[in-house]
């Protein structure tokens, strides 16, 4: 899939053809940072007036990534992404006017994946899976525009678990 994120001067493209965002504008950019006690920087962060318009970064103490996010007139859009600070990928998020849109995936700092869910404008929709670090199936559930159809449960040998003989 074609995807294109940039800000360059105040000309900002969110261009993602999986999410089918096509955002373009020339509104005055202002940056600005955040920055941690110690002076070292925490965020940076893009405002057209006062809302959110382009990227915003937040930094560990020693200035690895540890998300990435973008904005497009105060609402997140396109793809976000979030790291361990290991500075290993722990979720990409997708969104489509600050709302989760289409597949999410978090994942373990092995870099196996640990969860997908995925969402239509927000709510739960279609499958969500859950995994050991073994990378064996720990849950399997449907959802249908935020109702919960199924919901499975398994063991760490993917074995279905009959709920009905759970102990309180």
């Amino acid at each position: 899939m074609t995807e294109k994120y940039q800000l360059n001067g105040n000309e900002l493209i969110i261009y993602d053809e999986d999410l089918s965002l096509d955002l373009k504008s020339n509104l005055k950019v202002e940056k600005k940072s955040l920055y941690y006690e110690d002076k070292k920087i925490l965020a940076e962060q893009n405002y057209h007036k006062k809302l959110l318009h382009g990227p915003s970064i937040f930094y560990s103490k020693n200035r690895d990534v540890l998300s990435i996010s973008w904005f497009y007139e105060g609402k997140k859009n396109g793809k976000a992404k979030k790291y361990y600070s290991s500075k290993k990928l722990y979720s990409i998020e997708k969104y489509v006017d600050d709302k989760m849109h289409t597949e999410q995936i978090y994942y373990f700092e092995d870099g196996s994946i640990k969860t997908i869910m995925n969402y239509d404008m927000g709510l739960l929709h279609g499958e969500v899976k859950l995994f050991y670090e073994n990378e064996k199936l720990k849950r399997h559930l449907i959802f249908d525009s935020g109702k919960k159809i199924q919901d499975n449960i398994f063991d760490t040998n993917e074995k279905l678990v009959d709920e009905t003989k759970f102990e309180l």
